[in-house]
């Protein structure tokens, strides 16, 4: 990071958020947002009928489960979780691309955003997705519930503070207590 500082500098250039914004009473709300929220659902929509109906899924989740069993089968566990890690290193580009407009583009940018979804994915248990919608719809009420409240640090304390709670009262995280057999 230091020669890419020393060659181009330290300036960087901002990229603005598209769709300008709506009001909603004495609210705004960026018409981007909601382009961002109806992503995040067509993805993990699709993520679903992926991981529930169709063959690939299928293996990912046997490999993942058993992967003893898979290699017996003539499944690759290694080449199952290459591709899995893939496929999550392509979303997670695609993620820095949706925010690049509202956190800006440099090379730190997901380090704010590595303890809360570290914390979310604990927080949602052992179902993948039912975990990580309800972990993160959770978390993420709390927070911005507690940040319109008082102000953004102790929106960010608000959530540390549910998620040591919930993972005290609920040790296996929320999929382990009430979606039990989900994916």
């Amino acid at each position: 990071m230091g020669i890419v500082t020393s060659v181009a500098g330290n300036t960087t250039a901002g990229v603005s958020a598209p769709l300008g914004s709506f009001s909603i009473g004495a609210y705004s709300v960026s018409g981007y947002t909601l382009v961002i929220i109806a992503v995040a659902v067509a993805l993990s929509l699709a993520i679903r009928f992926v991981l529930t109906r169709t063959q690939l899924g299928l293996i990912a989740r046997g490999t993942m489960q058993k992967p003893d069993m898979a290699n017996a089968l003539g499944i690759s566990p290694s080449r199952v979780y290459s591709v899995t890690f893939a496929v999550g290193a392509a979303l997670s580009g695609l993620a820095g691309g949706l925010l690049a407009p509202l956190t800006g583009v440099v090379p730190t940018m997901g380090a704010a955003f590595v303890a809360k979804a570290f914390i979310t994915v604990i927080g949602g248990g052992p179902a993948i997705l039912a975990g990580l919608l309800g972990a993160s719809t959770l978390f993420g009420a709390i927070n911005q519930l507690a940040t319109f409240v008082t102000t953004p640090v102790l929106g960010e304390v608000a959530l540390l503070v549910a998620a040591i709670v919930m993972l005290r009262l609920l040790p296996q995280g929320i999929t382990g207590r009430f979606f039990k057999g989900s994916l």
